[in-house]
């Protein structure tokens, strides 16, 4: 049985040119040959997507061809930095429950070894109190958005101590 073939002429940019001209010598046919096999790859390839979207079957069934490879390996990794993300939450949310017991903790010690302030001594303690704050939170600033962080309690040394 013959093949038979239609003629198609087209015009080209000539960046569009090159580029084909190139293609063909990397294949090493003709630039008309060249130009069918590419009109044959893209129309397959046009096949294979549309079958991406209309492809029955569940997840985790075996992908065939490119663009199901694609996609495969595509969800791998997405599957894969998701649950890296959410081991390291996780660890993230162990640290912040036990950061929030250890301040309850010292909460609660702080209240049962610190007596009460007078009533007639409280404006100067709460004034005390905001001036040795505003120091506490300017060391820690420090610490954290310095190069390096000393160890706690070492090398900030404020006016309050």
């Amino acid at each position: 049985m013959a093949h038979l073939r239609r003629e198609v002429h087209s015009y080209l940019t000539p960046s569009d040119y090159r580029r084909l001209e190139q293609e063909a010598a990397a294949r090493g046919a003709s630039v008309s040959k060249c130009v069918a096999d590419c009109l044959g790859e893209y129309f397959a390839l046009r096949v294979e997507m549309a079958s991406v979207v209309a492809a029955p079957g569940q997840l985790g069934e075996p992908h065939q061809g490119l663009i199901h490879s694609l996609l495969a390996r595509t969800e791998e990794r997405l599957a894969a930095t998701l649950k890296a993300h959410g081991e390291r939450t996780a660890a993230l949310e162990d640290a912040v429950q036990a950061v929030r017991a250890m301040i309850d903790r010292l909460v609660l010690l702080y209240f049962v070894h610190t007596p009460e302030v007078p009533a007639e001594l409280k404006d100067a303690a709460v004034a005390t109190a905001r001036r040795r704050y505003t120091n506490w939170r300017r060391a820690v600033d420090d610490m954290v958005g310095g190069v390096s962080s000393p160890a706690p309690g070492a090398g900030t040394r404020t006016d309050t101590e």
